[in-house]
């Protein structure tokens, strides 16, 4: 008996399955991002619904900054927080310094409550956004500004862009203009960070964000702060705005980097005990912008949990409180 042989598949039907099979792929990734993409737009909306700003909305010029202050007494201390950072992860730094003194925590455009403001998104526009706010909100100086991370890159180019009114200055774990090409891992982590920022407005659109609380506080943080950062930062366009400021960096930089001295400025710098010799041997040379400064290093800690730890977030709060005093006192920093 003659057994009767399948034809072989010719090219033209194996390029057919292959096309009908790279269809379907692409349907279901398609339909995949749209759930993705309605579940981001439904769950962004309700809870930021569900967290109203605490602080008012000031315009600052074709968009509105949020700003939140609490505590009173002079001189006011200025917050502002780390890239991808918002007002509500300075929750238990704000509550303690409000206790000595009138302190304030914005979010910068496009940042938790704060509208888009214009690109580029550097350091120059930032500070003179932020300049715009503290005079438009009627927050007299003189002020003890304060920045966390790449937040400390604005609060350096502030200092030197409006001397006549900041009145001390303290930067915790702060950014160092030249990290990325003095540190050996330098160049490494900018590209890392580099390609984690082109794709992550994407992941927030996806939902992906939200989904799996990549942006959320640590555990036991201040429950209401907490649900304002779960409420915001997974938010597409937090994300966006945060990529925003990270392809600004080499600018942002290269603008704090003129900062070559603040005189006999009150400055104190909060540095991790975690952290490299290499990077807080750079966090000395901030230490030197002023010729009145102190350096606090503080044992056990990492660059997240000097502001977001209670023990850790209390040596910050202290270091803040000592530029006041010293402002208050008009002595200087205890070296």
């Amino acid at each position: 008996m003659t057994l009767l042989r399948r034809p072989e598949p010719t090219r033209t039907t194996i390029a057919r399955r292959s096309g009908k099979a790279l269809l379907g792929v692409v349907l279901v990734l398609a339909l995949l991002a749209g759930v993705g993409a309605v579940y981001q737009a439904v769950a962004t909306g309700r809870a930021q619904r569900a967290q109203p700003a605490p602080g008012a909305l000031v315009d600052v010029g074709g968009h509105r900054l949020h700003l939140s202050c609490m505590g009173e007494g002079s001189p006011t201390v200025v917050l502002d927080a780390a890239l991808g950072n918002m007002s509500a992860h300075w929750a238990r730094v704000q509550q303690e310094v409000a206790t000595t003194t009138r302190v304030c925590a914005y979010d910068r455009a496009g940042l938790g409550w704060s509208e888009p403001g214009p690109e580029p998104r550097d350091a120059a526009h930032i500070t003179s956004e932020l300049h715009t706010l503290l005079g438009t909100a009627g927050i007299p100086g003189p002020y003890v500004t304060v920045g966390h991370s790449f937040g400390g890159l604005y609060t350096q180019l502030y200092a030197a862009r409006y001397p006549e009114q900041v009145a001390g200055v303290v930067l915790v774990e702060s950014s160092h203009p030249q990290q990325f090409t003095r540190l050996p891992d330098g160049p490494q982590n900018y590209e890392m960070a580099r390609w984690l920022y082109t794709v992550a407005p994407v992941l927030a659109w996806l939902g992906v964000v939200r989904l799996f609380d990549l942006g959320a506080p640590p555990a036991g943080f201040p429950v209401g702060q907490s649900a304002q950062i779960e409420a915001w930062a997974g938010s597409t366009r937090h994300v966006a705005t945060t990529a925003e400021e990270f392809r600004a960096a080499p600018d942002t930089m290269a603008q704090a980097g003129v900062v070559r001295g603040l005189g006999d400025l009150p400055v104190a710098v909060v540095s991790a005990g975690e952290q490299s010799p290499q990077w807080l041997a750079l966090q000395n040379e901030l230490a030197a912008l002023s010729t009145n400064s102190s350096h606090h290093v503080v044992g056990g800690a990492t660059h997240t949990s000097v502001v977001d730890d209670p023990g850790h977030a209390l040596v910050t709060s202290a270091a803040i409180v000592e530029v006041v005093h010293a402002v208050r006192t008009d002595r200087p920093l205890a070296r």
